[in-house]
């Protein structure tokens, strides 16, 4: 996919992602009235080419040695290695970022350094997430071997200084699915989680245009990005 180069492009592409959200949305009110069933690639305009790729959250790749895929914890676990650097691992489910204060309180971790291994997961607990790892003053990295997918690179982003060895990619979200809801109330949870995310990335020093690379992937695929973009950026130092 071309890249963005502008954050009037990011926010164009960011609308016209909205624009095909309602209509896809409409459409599946009245697919779903018919007895239809709805076809994923309704939810954007897709991204293509060899950074995208299939997204399995309960998945990581493995190191040399070990099978090419290992599983990933269903909720976040966080512990501090012999050289003091915190390590988030796993899925990110509700509720982590309250686990992961308490954590923090109780361990008193002596060391700066966060790596992250994370397929992502809840939207609103990696915001939170980032936002206390920017106010501990922590820096944030993705080593190699590991993965920060999804909802995790707004982790990545709440670092000071940040760096990725590892695998960073980014899709759409689910921002709660609930088939009782009309149309417009659907769309509107969406828009709310994107101004949400939008609010966070301008906060933590971000280039939106990242957000024109999520939101042209669908869920079930994930968008890998590669060193130069993320520097380009500013999703790391």
């Amino acid at each position: 996919m071309a890249r963005l180069r502008t954050p009037q492009g990011a926010l164009r592409a960011i609308l016209l992602s909205q624009m095909v959200l309602g209509a896809a949305l409409v459409a599946l009110d009245l697919y779903g009235a018919s007895g239809g069933e709805a076809s994923p690639a309704l939810f954007a305009p897709p991204a293509e080419g060899p950074s995208v790729r299939p997204y399995r959250p309960d998945l990581r790749p493995g190191t040399p040695g070990t099978p090419a895929m290992r599983p990933m914890p269903d909720r976040l676990v966080f512990e501090e290695d012999e050289g003091g650097t915190i390590r988030i691992t796993g899925q990110i489910a509700p509720g982590d970022a309250d686990r992961f204060a308490a954590w923090l309180d109780q361990t008193r971790p002596g060391g700066t350094q966060v790596a992250l291994d994370s397929s992502g997961g809840s939207v609103s607990d990696a915001l939170a997430i980032g936002r206390t790892i920017r106010a501990a003053g922590y820096d944030t990295d993705v080593p190699q071997g590991a993965v920060c997918m999804s909802a995790c690179p707004y982790v990545l982003a709440g670092g000071v200084a940040r760096s990725a060895e590892g695998v960073v990619g980014v899709h759409q979200h689910y921002y709660g699915e609930n088939t009782l809801l009309p149309t417009f109330m659907a769309v509107k949870d969406v828009q709310r989680g994107q101004a949400a995310v939008m609010d966070y990335l301008t906060e933590m020093g971000v280039d939106l245009r990242i957000m024109s690379y999520a939101l042209r992937t669908p869920p079930e695929e994930i968008n890998v990005l590669d060193a130069d973009l993320m520097q380009d950026l500013a999703l790391t130092t």
